[in-house]
């Protein structure tokens, strides 16, 4: 299996968007999910990453970084849901350092 690994995760106000190492992007609009929908833009902002995906305990939403991916038909569901993990830095069988997750980049919307 070709797991990607994610990079970095941030919100705006209207959508959370995942990116991986390798550059492959996805996203999925709060609209979508009511609890986002209704969370106020701190809310949104305190989230926390697992391997598997997004956590916001405020509001006790969580989302998958697999189906995330597979929505956006950048890879196939798996019995195990780790097409697409999170993993800290340095937590690689290398120990290559990996990006931790940060706020939007600075490049998105130019």
């Amino acid at each position: 299996m070709d797991r990607k690994y994610i990079a970095r995760v941030w919100v705006d106000d209207h959508a959370v968007y995942a990116e991986t190492t390798d550059g492959l992007r996805a996203s999925y609009e709060f609209a979508q999910w009511t609890r986002l929908h209704n969370a106020t833009a701190t809310q949104r902002q305190a989230f926390e990453l697992s391997y598997g995906g997004i956590h916001w305990p405020d509001i006790d939403e969580d989302l998958g970084f697999e189906g995330m991916f597979h929505d956006a038909g950048l890879c196939d569901i798996t019995s195990t849901e780790d097409a697409v993990c999170y993993l800290a830095p340095y937590d690689t069988e290398d120990d290559t350092p990996l990006p931790t997750a940060a706020e939007e980049p600075a490049e998105y919307g130019k």
